[in-house]
């Protein structure tokens, strides 16, 4: 044993999953791993084989509108370990550029220019890791039955459709249409993964009122999201770890870049990502059995921007006005007979 190493990430789903990653080589080395998070999303790191210490901080617990004094609490820390790794910006700020940054009103080509690179290959590099890549969410035995039977329950042939991220270019406009398709021609039910916020509900609901015009009926439509308590399929309740759960038995995972495809990123089941301010190498590099879809740089010129969105004045709208121009531009047509050719186990 070598001793302790400190892995911080106090991110999204998505965040705390990437730096997840580090976890395998760091006890591979023989290190003891202690991740420090916090809540609500700590839940993804339970049952991790590769922790063996998950301090969960409070906002409280940290220095407050000080960045100065938030940094050398943590310089602070470091000394307790021989290994030590604040990952906090390794893909914000460094990958993509927050509206009050600088950055961010530089010219395009320049930004892509700073931006490239592997998010999962900066995590290894800060922390001095070989890039050796596996699962980063792992659940329990009883999630796993309970993900089994409800897959069972849905059919037995489930594609997952993650239905947005968390800002306004990671949302595809045409997935009503798509989603309707998919039940439709290749007999698959389809399971829609949501965060507990309005925008999503609002958004499966739509999703369920064209499936239902479209196909004559919502039959094969499933809903895995908890909005405010209530579970708007009537069944079940989905927290963030039954979701994640359920994602890891679908034959087939369509997303937008989320945090909760990095859930799969490295499962055998094929998957087709949509990326939108973010380029291929940014996020699908290293991911196994994954076609990537993004805007053709032809027609969309502003792919891949680099820019966090906090609103859609700062992102290029599609012609309809209904949503970033870069994912609009992935047809329909392009994810339905992707989707054929991946569960017909003619594509990679």
């Amino acid at each position: 044993m070598k001793g302790w190493a400190g892995i911080v990430r106090l991110g999204g789903v998505g965040d705390d999953l990437i730096a997840a990653s580090v976890l395998r080589p760091l006890k591979r080395m023989g290190y003891m791993v202690d991740v420090i998070t916090c809540a609500p999303n700590h839940v993804v790191f339970h049952n991790n084989p590769h922790i063996d210490k998950l301090s969960i901080k409070k906002e409280v617990d940290l220095p407050q509108n000080d960045q100065a004094a938030w940094q050398k609490w943590f310089v602070s820390r470091a000394a307790e370990y021989d290994i030590f790794a604040n990952l906090s910006h390794s893909c914000e700020a460094l990958h993509a550029f927050f509206p009050h940054q600088t950055q961010f009103q530089w010219r395009a080509e320049y930004r892509r220019k700073l931006c490239g690179g592997s998010y999962i290959e900066t995590v290894h590099d800060i922390v001095g890791v070989p890039y050796e890549f596996g699962p980063v969410f792992f659940p329990t035995e009883q999630e796993q039955q309970r993900a089994a039977e409800c897959k069972a329950q849905m059919g037995g042939k489930v594609i997952g459709w993650v239905i947005a991220g968390s800002r306004v270019d990671k949302m595809y406009s045409y997935s009503p249409i798509t989603i309707a398709r998919l039940i439709k021609e290749l007999g698959f039910a389809v399971l829609m993964v949501g965060a507990p916020n309005p925008r999503q509900a609002q958004a499966s609901e739509q999703i369920q009122d064209h499936v239902t015009q479209q196909n004559g009926n919502a039959d094969g439509l499933y809903r895995a999201m908890t909005q405010e308590g209530h579970d708007p399929g009537g069944n079940f309740d989905w927290p963030l770890r039954r979701s994640l759960s359920q994602l890891l038995t679908c034959d087939l995972v369509i997303s937008p870049d989320t945090g909760s495809a990095w859930a799969v990123a490295f499962e055998p089941m094929p998957k087709i990502m949509m990326v939108s301010h973010a380029s291929v190498e940014n996020i699908t590099k290293h991911w196994i059995k994954t076609v990537t879809l993004h805007g053709d740089p032809e027609r969309v010129p502003c792919w891949p921007c680099h820019r966090l969105h906090d609103d859609p004045s700062t992102c290029v709208p599609d012609k309809d006005n209904m949503g970033p121009a870069c994912l609009s531009d992935i047809s329909v047509e392009t994810i339905v007979q992707t989707a054929r050719k991946l569960l017909n186990g003619s594509a990679s």
